[in-house]
């Protein structure tokens, strides 16, 4: 059982938001229609004894606007929670509001957190191409007594070493949903559910049925779409211990089921890591 858990709650009002810890999207509000949103999720198994980091990215609602009004409001508390809920603690902390001038400030963010480095590690305009329009800040926070996870111990990835193996992997991973193989599907991802057990104390099964993969495919209307590796690129994470394959600004996987039926599709997208030398999913 895991002593402490870290759970990210979220905020957002009337504005595009995007919560990411250690570069992984943990939370956003990408699908709202009035950009006011509130959630959560546990992230536990996404941090590491040491240095991790939180970012909190806003944006204009408004598609063709980079400019922001005074209702606009992003915000992200990252919580390290005890078991009994008695000694809950702020981690981390960014808010981001809007002055009467247009100008985005993180001055509602709490700060001398006793985790946290002082100040800010940027707070501006993002330079990033697929993030043009966002006002984006992350703060760098410490922690301690955390489980050696799997992808702490991996070897970097390297674009150029391991391209092969990688699309050697989701093709792995592509041709056993095409068999509809869910035990095969297990035996590959189940090291990965066992850790995302442990950080919520919870049965590796229990997370892997959350999916739903059994009802994906038992429906024969579900279609494995074949990879266009030209469309995606190694996005790497935690100095390159955690990858994955990606296409556009949200991530999207190679791995898409078409229903035939509904037009719907499934995508599954986990992060992997180069483990002894082997390609494996690590979350």
């Amino acid at each position: 059982m895991i002593e402490h858990k870290y759970l990210l709650s979220f905020k957002s009002q009337r504005s595009l938001c995007v919560a990411r810890i250690n570069g992984v999207m943990a939370l956003d509000n990408v699908g709202s229609k009035t950009g006011t949103q509130s959630s959560g999720f546990n992230v536990t198994a996404f941090v590491e004894s040491g240095q991790n980091t939180m970012e909190l990215l806003m944006g204009s609602l408004d598609e063709n606007s980079d400019t922001f009004s005074p209702d606009n409001e992003c915000e992200a508390t990252l919580t390290k929670a005890s078991p009994y809920g008695d000694k809950d603690e702020v981690i981390s902390h960014i808010k981001l509001t809007v002055d009467d001038k247009g100008h985005v400030t993180t001055q509602e963010s709490q700060s001398q957190l006793p985790n946290g480095k002082a100040g800010f590690d940027y707070a501006a305009m993002s330079k990033i191409e697929a993030e043009e329009g966002l006002f984006a800040a992350q703060k760098t926070f410490t922690l301690s007594g955390l489980p050696d996870w799997m992808w702490t111990t991996a070897r970097p990835v390297s674009e150029k070493n391991d391209m092969e193996a990688i699309k050697n992997f989701y093709l792995e991973i592509s041709n056993t949903l095409h068999r509809r193989d869910l035990n095969q599907l297990w035996k590959m991802s189940q090291p990965a559910w066992e850790e995302w057990a442990i950080g919520e104390n919870s049965r590796p099964e229990t997370f892997f049925n959350s999916f739903g993969f059994k009802e994906i495919l038992d429906d024969k209307n579900y279609v494995v779409r074949a990879p266009d590796w030209s469309r995606y690129k190694l996005v790497s994470y935690k100095e390159g211990r955690l990858f994955r394959l990606e296409e556009g600004a949200l991530g999207s996987s190679p791995l898409v089921l078409d229903n035939k039926a509904t037009n719907k599709n499934f995508e599954y997208n986990p992060y992997l890591s180069i483990i002894n030398g082997k390609v494996m999913i690590a979350r």
